[in-house]
């Protein structure tokens, strides 16, 4: 607050030894930055315009500014597309231009965002967007050479909860060609899906958009070379990002894994993996006893019962015969066609016995259809450095021992701790040996000399920084030391110089006080001069009030020593 104070006084004291001139000045640089501040402060308090329209035709732009002319209505332009009028005054004018169906017509496009109504609700939104993005890409399309008129539609699927990730966008767009223009080439034709693709968003491929021409023939479904080149270059490169997912996932793992048991010591060198991308399909069937006694687990033996087959049906046939054979015979009512010897001596007796057991049996069966992935990791190659424990050799204080002559201290790794380290880099990339998995991981001192001599470097420059710092103490107060003496020597000589001064002006008083005793004694009149004069009366004056009060002029001539 003092601090203040006193800077308030000596702007006064600075102020009021300036001329008129200068005070003029100052006076109206500050009145000058006074009316800027207050003029800056009005503008920018100022409620800013809302746009009315947007994107108008010369001749939209004319009849609605003329109109808001004719009622009235203040209103800003922006070239000869756009105007703004007062907000609070938007919705009137809105309506005062749609009772004289004077609202521009023309494609909708996001000029519909520019009015907006507390009412909307999120369905009212999204219609007003599709019917803005719409509008918007049927302009861009219109505006193309060949294309006179377009329609676009664009179906979108609802985002919620349980809609798919990977569910996409479908648009169609029929174009109608301008006079002049038969067809349309191909390249134009994937121009047009590129555009409504980028403009919808990522949901929407440019596979998905179909173009049609004004007959209804679909005219975007060719295939071509590049097309099928450009679909294997994706494959391509799918699959290679693909490979490069899993082999950073695996770095990122395995080097997680050895830093903490090796902090700052390990170096993956490499990391290939080979993957198999056909896709394979297996149907197993399997057969297996039927369990008729499961087994306990709480039990130390097994209870378990199994039979090999159940029976789910049985036949059982029993046929027996005895007696003569068959004799062929004629037909009914006619001779026999045997001979009567024949038939006399027929005396075979026969004897026959059919026994037949059937049973259908059953046995557990298991079919599985098994689509394995479209692709699978062929084999895995890894090689890992591991650095052993080096240091610069230290002092007995605990220092380090920067001499650039001594080696540094290195300690290997032991042979157990190569193993536990390989084994936990097998674990990480699951490890196969049948499908020719490599794992190398090797005991290699790196290189720390750039390290080491950075370390050396640093001292050395941090004790350099010590001398510097030191040299720049003492520089400081040999020139404190400097300028205390300076300003001695300065006050002496100013001292000297002044008692000289004093010396010779009191020697030419004496002078002229006895010039004028002088003359006084001899009579004659001499006219002092009115500084002279001054100088006597002064003097005289001093002489009395010495004689009077000598106490205080004691008192000032020591206090102006002591100032001296």
């Amino acid at each position: 607050m003092d601090f203040l104070k006193q800077m308030v006084v000596q702007l006064q004291e600075v102020f009021s030894k300036l001329n008129s001139t200068k005070k003029i000045i100052i006076g109206a640089v500050g009145a000058l930055f006074i009316i800027s501040f207050i003029a800056l402060f009005s503008i920018s308090s100022e409620t800013p315009k809302s746009v009315l329209f947007a994107e108008l035709t010369s001749n939209d732009f004319g009849q609605v500014t003329k109109k808001l002319e004719e009622l009235g209505y203040n209103y800003t332009t922006t070239g000869t597309t756009a105007i703004h009028v007062d907000p609070k005054d938007r919705e009137v004018i809105m309506t005062r231009l749609a009772q004289e169906d004077m609202i521009p017509k023309g494609i909708p496009g996001w000029q519909l965002f520019d009015v907006s109504k507390w009412t909307e609700t999120d369905r009212e939104i999204d219609v007003k967007y599709m019917r803005a993005l719409r509008g918007s890409i049927q302009k861009h399309i219109e505006s193309l050479r060949p294309v006179e008129k377009a329609d676009v539609e664009i179906a979108m699927t609802n985002d919620d909860l349980y809609s798919s990730p990977e569910a996409t966008y479908t648009a169609a767009v029929t174009i109608y060609l301008a006079p002049g223009y038969e067809t349309i080439g191909q390249k134009s034709i994937k121009g047009i899906m590129y555009l409504v693709s980028r403009a919808v968003g990522s949901k929407l491929k440019p596979e998905n958009v179909t173009v049609t021409n004004a007959d209804g023939k679909i005219i975007s479904d060719f295939d071509d070379d590049f097309s099928r080149a450009k679909e294997e270059m994706s494959l391509i490169e799918q699959r290679r990002k693909i490979k490069e997912r899993d082999r950073v996932r695996l770095l990122k793992d395995i080097h997680n894994g050895l830093e903490r048991i090796f902090p700052d010591r390990v170096q993956i060198v490499s990391l290939n993996l080979e993957y198999n991308w056909d896709a394979i399909t297996e149907d197993i069937t399997e057969y297996f006893p039927v369990e008729m006694v499961p087994d306990d687990p709480n039990t130390p033996y097994s209870e378990r019962v199994v039979k090999d087959s159940l029976v789910v049906s049985e036949k059982t046939t029993d046929e027996k015969f005895q007696g003569h054979g068959w004799n062929p015979e004629g037909p009914a009512g006619t001779e026999a066609n045997r001979p009567p010897g024949y038939k006399a001596a027929d005396d075979q007796f026969a004897k026959y016995e059919k026994n037949e057991d059937i049973k259908n049996h059953k046995v557990n069966e298991k079919n599985t259809k098994i689509i394995q992935d479209p692709y699978d990791i062929a084999n895995i190659s890894v090689s890992i450095a591991i650095d052993g424990i080096q240091d610069l050799p230290k002092k007995s204080d605990g220092s380090y021992d920067l001499d650039p002559t001594k080696d540094p201290v290195q300690i290997p790794l032991t042979p157990k701790e190569l193993k536990e380290a390989e084994e936990i880099v097998k674990a990480a990339i699951q490890y196969n040996k049948v499908r020719g998995d490599q794992v190398a991981v090797k005991n290699i001192m790196f290189d720390h000399s750039k390290e080491w001599a950075g370390i050396r470097d640093e001292h050395y420059r941090k004790e350099q920084m010590k001398r510097l710092a030191l040299a720049a103490l003492i520089g400081l107060f040999a020139l404190f030391l400097g300028f205390i003496l300076f300003q001695s020597i300065r006050k002496e000589m100013e001292r000297r110089r002044r008692i000289r001064e004093e010396q010779l002006a009191l020697e030419q008083q004496r002078m002229r006080e006895a010039a004028l005793r002088a003359a006084e004694e001899e009579g004659v009149d001499v006219e002092l001069s009115l500084e002279d004069r001054a100088r006597l009366e002064l003097q005289e004056n001093a002489m009395n009030l010495a004689k009077e009060r000598p106490d205080d002029v004691a008192q000032l001539l020591r206090t102006w020593l002591a100032e001296e």
